[in-house]
């Protein structure tokens, strides 16, 4: 039984030795493969930690501080060196974590800017729009102005021509004021000499009686005729038998104009009140009368 287990025992070395040349054989180009991926993971993971930690990084320098990645502890040789590693990969996510929460900050940031952005958008619309409205304000404004210059300057030169007709006026209007002045004072010699013909018609109608005793057929002609106050004078006087208060008819060619009444007689002429009663024309100097 010995001698069989001895030789049984050699034909197990035999065959752990084969199985384990053949598992070096098999394994050994995976380790070189494995430990290139080790390295390469090693050199990325501490790349991204340098970006995260970089100047452009979303991350506070407090937080970058804060950060204590190692690159050299992400080397493992044992298992006792796997917790230290799953430390410093932990702070590598944290890192990530923090950036990540930052970069969702800066998004809202971005967001909410976009946000204001379409708000300041619509402002600037309604804004360009009261501008347009404002400057189509303005040119109606102009026009009116312009067309309120023109009616300005048209009133103005209206203006200055009233004052030129005005001028023109009180230059009148003095003229007229003289000769006002001159008419009153020919309206006052007129009333002295009406005082005086009245006196005298008093006097000379005390001085004779009511009774008319002029001859039917005496005749005389007008050689003053006064309008304003309405009486004549005749070319008869008491010597061609006028008497006062008689009627004579004042008649030019064929056609009557008017009647007389003898108001003061003297010797050669005779003062005669018209009878505008009677009257179809404007008497003149050059009538006929007729008793």
């Amino acid at each position: 039984m010995a001698k069989l287990l001895k030789p049984l025992v050699v034909i197990v070395l035999l065959l752990a030795i084969a199985a384990l040349c053949i598992q070096a054989f098999v394994l050994f180009p995976k380790r070189t493969l494995i430990k290139d991926r080790t390295q390469k993971l090693e050199t990325g993971i501490d790349r991204v930690v340098k970006t995260l930690k970089s100047e452009s990084s979303l991350l506070s320098d407090e937080a970058k501080e804060g950060i204590k990645f190692r690159v050299g502890n992400l080397k493992a040789g044992t298992v006792e060196d796997l917790p230290r590693l799953d430390r410093e990969l932990n702070v590598a996510n944290a890192a990530a974590e923090a950036v990540l929460i930052g970069w969702q900050a800066t998004q809202d940031d971005l967001e909410a800017t976009r946000l204001d952005l379409e708000n300041c958008r619509a402002e600037l619309e309604k804004t360009r729009g009261e501008l347009e409205d404002a400057r189509t304000q303005i040119v109606q404004l102009n026009d009116i102005i312009r067309s309120k210059d023109a009616e300005l300057a048209e009133k103005s030169d209206r203006i200055a021509m009233l004052e030129d007709e005005k001028a023109s006026l009180e230059v009148q209007l003095t003229d007229l004021n003289e000769q006002i002045a001159g008419l009153q004072d020919d309206m006052a010699a007129m009333e002295e000499e009406k005082a005086v013909l009245e006196a005298q018609l008093k006097k000379y109608d005390e001085m004779f009686d009511e009774t008319i005793d002029m001859k039917p057929g005496t005749s005389a002609v007008i050689v003053y005729a006064n309008a304003d106050w309405n009486f004549v004078v005749i070319d008869i006087g008491s010597e061609q038998g006028a008497d006062s208060g008689a009627e004579m008819i004042v008649y030019r060619g064929e056609n009557m104009v008017g009647k007389i009444r003898l108001s003061a007689v003297q010797d050669q002429i005779s003062i005669a009140e018209v009878l505008t009663d009677y009257q179809t024309d404007v008497i003149r100097e050059g009538d006929d009368v007729l008793y």
